[in-house]
């Protein structure tokens, strides 16, 4: 299973390509993915749950097809905004397509745990929408450094001339290894190494490697090494290229 920091650069990924291909804003591009990759899914098995498990007169007799999709788009939209009451939005879609039904005391019990499971997936993911939000925004932020760097690493190779996957994993995990000091090295350039693999061609993560490995080289990073007062030791396998964790 990913971890919340891998799901998040997974999605950090999805969203700069997404803006380099289409031209949009990054952090439009940010909340589109978020909403429709991240949330959506999650809601909509919600919503078919829900209809499932629910025999009451005013969904069997309710615009059922065209619910799932609303309730699906809508939530997903909305629930990145800190201001939006997802409880009220809940009842504001169920009564829109089933009326009477958050009036009926039988239903009570099933909108009240619709709700709950809506309101505790949103908790659930908030550290991939909080890691992806910070990665996103200091890639943007440090754009022109990190190209700088990336080009003069790269050697005989432009920004231009690399595939936009590639291209992109190496802006996330550049900004990663300049500019989270909390992050060990080797992790950063080993998530890299896997987004490559995931997601690029089948030997792109030994060129994403040895661009990374020359980055950390010439610019002397080491953020394993524990301060002087020996506090956050770092394990051998943490440590290793090999074994880092994913972080």
């Amino acid at each position: 299973m990913n971890s919340p920091r891998r799901r998040a650069r997974e999605i950090a990924l999805q969203a700069l390509y997404q803006a380099e291909m289409v031209g949009c804003e990054l952090e439009e591009a940010l909340k589109h993915v978020l909403s429709e990759v991240l949330l959506f899914p999650a809601f909509e098995t919600l919503a078919r749950d829900f209809i499932k498990t629910s025999s009451y007169q005013e969904i069997l007799s309710g615009e059922v097809e065209e619910f799932v999709p609303d309730f699906s788009e809508t939530l997903s939209r909305k629930a990145l905004s800190a201001d939006e009451d997802l409880n009220l939005l809940v009842k504001e879609i169920l009564e829109k397509y089933f009326n009477g039904l958050t009036y009926n005391e039988s239903a009570d019990a099933a909108v009240k745990a619709l709700q709950k499971k809506i309101v505790d997936k949103v908790k659930k993911v908030q550290p991939v929408i909080g890691f992806s939000s910070q990665l996103v925004a200091s890639a943007c932020e440090n754009k022109n450094k990190i190209d700088q760097i990336l080009e003069t690493s790269a050697q005989n190779w432009t920004l231009e001339r690399m595939s936009s996957v590639d291209r992109c994993i190496l802006r996330i995990a550049a900004c990663e290894l300049l500019f989270f000091p909390d992050i060990p090295v080797n992790a950063s350039i080993n998530e890299a190494i896997e987004l490559a693999k995931k997601y690029s061609a089948d030997r792109s993560y030994e060129f994403v490697n040895g661009i990374l490995d020359r980055i950390r080289k010439e610019h002397i990073l080491d953020k394993n090494v524990p301060p002087k007062n020996g506090k956050n030791k770092k394990t051998k396998n943490e440590n290793s290229t090999q074994n880092a964790p994913a972080v």
